[in-house]
């Protein structure tokens, strides 16, 4: 995992979409941020690219192959006790079958839909850029 020992954290999400939905994933209770919703991926492994971590986190995780399309976003965030790097990428499903490993629940949302949702803090700096899209890719 990419962190060091201030905490640093570099992070990848794939924002896999489809009929205009964004799926989302709630954590499993026992881990870090446990029942709080964040959009798929996770920590960047040492001499990891970043959409290969993101395609090795989603295969791991949701047991599918993504195909990493482009890069929404980059967020950077620095606060006592969080600082992270998040890079936010539009990815589209090329195979597998969905089964949760790492999860305990996924949804189908809308834009207008995350708002109401309780996400993982990094992940809660996506949702001001992704709310102001009119719908999902």
């Amino acid at each position: 995992m990419q962190e060091t020992s201030t905490g640093f954290v570099v992070i990848t999400a794939a924002l896999i979409t489809s009929l205009g939905r964004l799926l989302v994933a709630k954590r499993p209770p026992g881990k870090k941020f446990g029942l709080l919703w964040q959009f798929p991926g996770g920590k960047v492994e040492p001499g990891e690219g970043l959409e290969e971590s993101l395609v090795r986190e989603i295969r791991e995780e949701l047991c599918l192959d993504i195909r990493v399309r482009s890069l929404f976003k980059t967020i950077s965030r620095r606060e006592p006790g969080f600082e992270v790097d998040l890079h936010a990428y539009w990815c589209e499903i090329c195979g597998g079958t969905l089964h949760l490993l790492e999860h305990v629940a996924i949804e189908w949302v809308t834009p207008s839909e995350l708002k109401g949702m309780q996400f993982t803090k990094a992940d809660c700096l996506l949702i001001p850029f992704l709310e102001k899209l009119p719908r999902f890719a």
